[in-house]
């Protein structure tokens, strides 16, 4: 009998495999498909090797499509190995849990048809998500594609076979779809950009969804807002959309459509269906340990609901171990960054200048411009800027969002400076190096402690 079963091989179950070894646990770990997880094999990898050729000028086009391959196949190839290192079993099949009461079983089903029976002491869901296809007529027509099928279609991103393709439409306004609005127009592609609502990139600060607008109508995207798809339909080797846009009716001609607009936990498939395990909101439900509502099961990740980010995943599954072994770590969400692949990057974690009052903060913002700093005037990329939010009261951090040259990057030290509970004084005076990106967040901070 094992310690630990796990079923899932994404972000959240490799990490709780690699801990839960690493803490003396006889670990097995259940993947049904390939290693990585969404984030790895149609996600956020084959994204950003995307990103890094066609918008950072890694590499020349020529060839993009196998570098892309060889990057996803190469962190498949190491999470096997760093479970093979951690003395973890490796099972590939199809777990369904069996017994969910006491000792855990799970029956796994293997390609060739095989039924390995295993049981353990405790059982770690660690399921993932997918993308959600909303109603409309001709919605499985060729050339209409979810986003997590469509980062891996070659006839959309490989230079050397997608020029049948030049318009793509995008059902959808967050990170996906403004994350492959940017790729494929950094492809020469022309982008329609169909929002269900008025907003863009949700969950972000105010500023950084008026200048991403800005960005994406500079650069030619035609965006409607309110959109209904009623019905897809194929005319002259093209596709059609019919729908409306608030009241008006639109119809757009596209190559291909992207549908980006949510995903959902997989909750179906794996035994949950019987299991006494609570579902709210159509995710597993779980405590701040990771703890479902049956004794000795664990849950984490994307089934979860909430943010779906893959480093998020990681810390619930330290969150989980950590409470299998006694400890105590619980996941700060008002410290979880989030980052946007676009041309400016975006960066943000924890309180908008928006939330602030729903949550009964007083608060002061400042911002300092990518324009006025040395390193992005050389690096010829000046456009964006920093705003943090800080309580009013002692100039706590309590949100830093950020538009610019790596933002992604940048973030770091401000996540470090919020689940710190830094102060603007506290990083303002801490000496950066210069000329350095990073001398912007000073500089935001600075304003902060000077009374801005």
């Amino acid at each position: 009998m094992y310690d630990l079963v796990i079923l899932g091989g994404g972000p959240g179950g490799l990490r709780a495999a690699e801990l839960a070894a690493a803490a003396g646990m006889n670990t097995v770990l259940v993947e049904k498909d390939r290693l990585g997880g969404v984030c790895v094999n149609s996600g956020c990898i084959p994204t950003k090797a995307l990103y890094a050729s066609i918008i950072g000028g890694k590499g020349p086009r020529e060839g993009l499509w196998s570098r892309v391959e060889s990057v996803v196949d190469k962190l498949r190839q190491g999470s096997a190995t760093s479970l093979r290192m951690a003395g973890v079993k490796y099972l590939r099949g199809t777990g369904r849990v069996t017994r969910w009461e006491g000792v855990k079983g799970v029956s796994v089903t293997k390609a060739d048809g095989s039924v390995e029976e295993i049981a353990g002491a405790r059982l770690l869901l660690a399921t993932g998500a997918r993308s959600v296809r909303p109603p409309f007529r001709g919605g499985d027509l060729p050339g209409i594609l979810t986003g997590d099928k469509a980062i891996t279609e070659p006839s959309l991103w490989d230079p050397e076979r997608n020029s049948p393709v030049k318009t793509v439409a995008i059902l959808g306004a967050g990170v996906i779809a403004v994350e492959m609005a940017s790729l494929l127009q950094g492809l020469g592609k022309e982008v329609v950009l169909l929002k269900r609502s008025d907003q863009v990139l949700r969950r972000m600060d105010g500023d950084i969804k008026k200048k991403t607008v800005q960005i994406l109508k500079k650069r030619g995207t035609m965006i409607k807002d309110h959109v209904r798809l009623r019905e897809a339909s194929l005319k002259e080797g093209r596709l059609s959309l019919e729908g409306t846009a608030g009241d008006d009716p639109f119809v757009v001609a596209c190559d291909r459509l992207i549908i980006a607009s949510s995903m959902e936990p997989v909750l179906d498939g794996f035994g949950l269906e019987e299991s006494p395990v609570r579902v709210e909101r159509g995710a597993i439900a779980v405590d701040p340990s990771q703890g479902t509502s049956v004794e000795g099961v664990y849950a984490v990740g994307d089934c979860t609901g909430g943010a779906m980010l893959a480093h998020l995943a990681e810390y619930q599954a330290l969150a989980a171990v950590s409470s299998m072994t006694g400890g105590d770590y619980r996941v700060d969400y008002d410290a979880v960054p989030a980052c946007v692949f676009m041309d400016p990057e975006v960066g943000a974690l924890g309180l908008t200048e928006e939330e602030a009052p729903a949550r009964g903060e007083e608060i002061v913002t400042a911002k300092a411009y990518f324009g006025a700093n040395g390193m992005a005037l050389a690096l010829g990329e000046s456009d964006g800027f920093v705003k943090v939010v800080a309580r009013a009261s002692d100039k706590t951090m309590l949100g830093v969002h950020i538009m610019g040259p790596e933002a992604s990057s940048l973030l770091g030290e401000a996540t470090l400076a919020v689940a710190q509970k830094l102060t603007a004084v506290d990083v303002a005076r801490t000496v950066h190096a210069h000329p350095t990106l990073c001398e912007c967040f000073r500089d935001a901070c600075s304003r902060l402690r000077d009374g801005a």
